[in-house]
């Protein structure tokens, strides 16, 4: 219960910032927004498919990870006034949790370098680039294990 009422004030300071009054009538609004939100939320979305992940361990992904766009954002810079090659790499995770493997497949296409194409089951095919004399594709793979690294924090399944 407190749970919910926390969400609702949460939401409700959103929607009095998004709506730039804090006056009754906006409060107001704001509350009656918030409570139609989580009965929309509770009856016509999925939550099992969620409920083994910690997203509060996931606090500081966010920041994490725009730092690791830009950090690769700059490897890939240099990359392209080199001899580069691209292929595609099929790689297993460890995550559990398949919200957590579409957050990874999702987050290693933000990172540049590397595209995820196909995600099936434990497994992801990957478009890589990465330098010709290069063994394999190591700063995508690098880049997908310290991805995995950080979301296997929040899946409670592997405590």
């Amino acid at each position: 219960m407190i749970r919910y009422i926390f969400v609702v004030l949460a939401l409700t300071f959103v929607w009095c910032i998004f709506m730039e009054s804090f006056d009754p009538q906006t409060i107001g609004i704001g509350i009656f927004m918030g409570l139609a939100s989580i009965q929309f939320a509770g009856k016509h979305l999925n939550f099992e498919k969620i409920e083994n992940v910690n997203f509060f361990k996931l606090v500081f992904y966010p920041p994490w990870l725009i730092m690791r766009v830009y950090m690769d954002a700059i490897f890939l810079a240099r990359l392209v006034f080199t001899k580069c090659k691209w292929g595609v790499v099929e790689e297993r995770v460890k995550l559990e949790s398949g919200a957590l493997r579409t957050i990874l497949a999702n987050s290693i296409t933000l990172t540049p370098g590397s595209v995820c194409l196909e995600r099936k089951g434990k497994s992801l095919s990957l478009l890589c680039i990465d330098r010709a004399n290069a063994d394999g594709f190591p700063a995508a793979m690098a880049d997908l294990r310290n991805i995995e690294r950080m979301l296997l924090k929040a899946d409670m399944r592997e405590e």
